[in-house]
């Protein structure tokens, strides 16, 4: 008797819930205007304030064209994409290697690059700047992980 009672008393809480969450009187919505969350405007070049720059990517914006740079650092083998040698700079800056030789194919090769940024090219690796090798300098081969042909 106890255990039906309780199951009646939940039954009619339930369904007052219910009735109440149909009821067509809504004291709780507010009247918003709707905006579109989209426009195009065919005159306006689209915001790129929030991808930051790199010092390289500034001076070439600044100069209005690209120049040849040297950079060193370390040549390093990225597996993703199926695989591509990459280059990361001293400075941290990352590098997508366009044209490299393959006897530079050394994961680890500490270097010295000259060659031509390309900011505006974009790579199916989206790894940093593309940068155009033009001539590569050998500073120390001492720190390449495997032989030159395991890639």
């Amino acid at each position: 008797m106890k255990f039906t009672r309780t199951l009646s008393t939940l039954s009619a809480v339930t369904l007052l819930f219910v009735l109440a969450g149909c009821s067509n009187e809504d004291d709780t919505t507010v009247d918003v205007k709707e905006e579109p969350l989209m426009t195009e405007k065919a005159d306006e070049k689209p915001q790129q304030a929030f991808v930051p720059k790199t010092a390289e990517q500034k001076r070439l914006s600044a100069s209005g064209e690209a120049s040849e740079v040297t950079l060193t650092g370390t040549i390093v083998y990225k597996e993703m994409e199926g695989g591509f040698y990459a280059f990361i700079a001293e400075n941290g800056d990352r590098y997508t290697l366009q044209k490299l030789d393959k006897k530079f194919h050394r994961n680890g090769l500490i270097v010295k690059i000259t060659g031509m940024p390309m900011p505006d090219l974009m790579t199916i690796t989206q790894y940093g700047t593309v940068l155009k090798v033009d001539s590569v300098e050998i500073l120390d081969a001492s720190r390449v992980i495997g032989n030159a042909s395991s890639h």
